[in-house]
């Protein structure tokens, strides 16, 4: 299986009035260029939902999602979203999924999904594609650190074990060139308060939006710019 470990995947722009609009996405760092070459086929795509309760946000974000892949050249004959609604045919949608793809959203809600559908076992023994986005890429670690974001996420563990697709430890949205998280968290400071003081005695990978990691087998090649967190502090990687 072949992995890409974004942060995240341009595939709307917003209206004035907040409505999503999808764009084919953009070539940022080879990102488009690297699907289209490790993609096998276009029969299926799969999108596992972060919340595999709320039917409702799945269907909005994946609306958008499908469209964009459509727009970007990707015309898949099926278009799934894995969540409750479809949870007892979970291991038949995913082994004839040609694209995989993990939502972002809460670390600790998705793992408890993961876990329920045997996502290990379909990755382990699947010959596709696989993208991560944001939760779903830190998810694919050995080791998640599950850094809050809002005040509701402060009583849960800090450090959690993940699937064991990549060794490193992933930061998703981080501006390792100003220090702070590309996403408005405004009743903590994510950085300052809690990522930097995580990584004493650690070593993270900070990764800002449009970059991303793409693991095939024993190989792994960082796509644009990428930051070493450790001990607390911040290093662009060469």
């Amino acid at each position: 299986m072949v992995f890409m470990l974004t942060s995240c995947l341009e595939t709307h722009i917003k209206e004035e009035n907040g409505n999503k609009i999808a764009i084919p996405i953009p070539d940022t760092n080879q990102v488009l260029t690297n699907i289209k070459k490790y993609l096998k086929d276009t029969k299926r795509i799969v999108y596992v939902a972060n919340n595999p309760a709320n039917f409702e946000e799945n269907d909005l974000r994946t609306s958008c999602f499908f469209e964009s892949f459509e727009l970007s050249g990707l015309n898949f004959d099926e278009k799934i979203v894995l969540d409750n609604r479809n949870i007892k045919d979970a291991k038949n949608i995913l082994n004839g999924a040609d694209l995989i793809i993990l939502s972002g959203g809460k670390i600790l809600c998705q793992l408890k999904f993961f876990k329920k559908i045997k996502l290990k076992k379909i990755l382990k023994n699947h010959d596709g594609l696989c993208i991560g986005i944001s939760a779903g890429t830190m998810n694919l670690g050995k080791i998640v650190a599950n850094f809050p974001e809002e005040l509701a996420d402060l009583k849960e563990k800090r450090f959690v074990k993940g699937l064991g697709f990549f060794d490193k430890i992933i930061i998703p949205h981080f501006d390792g060139e100003n220090k702070v998280y590309q996403i408005e968290c405004n009743e903590i400071d994510v950085v300052r308060d809690y990522i930097l003081p995580l990584s004493k005695g650690k070593s993270f990978i900070g990764l800002p939006n449009g970059s991303y990691v793409l693991v095939d087998g024993q190989n792994t090649t960082y796509f644009g710019d990428c930051y070493e967190i450790a001990d607390g502090n911040v290093t662009k990687k060469e």
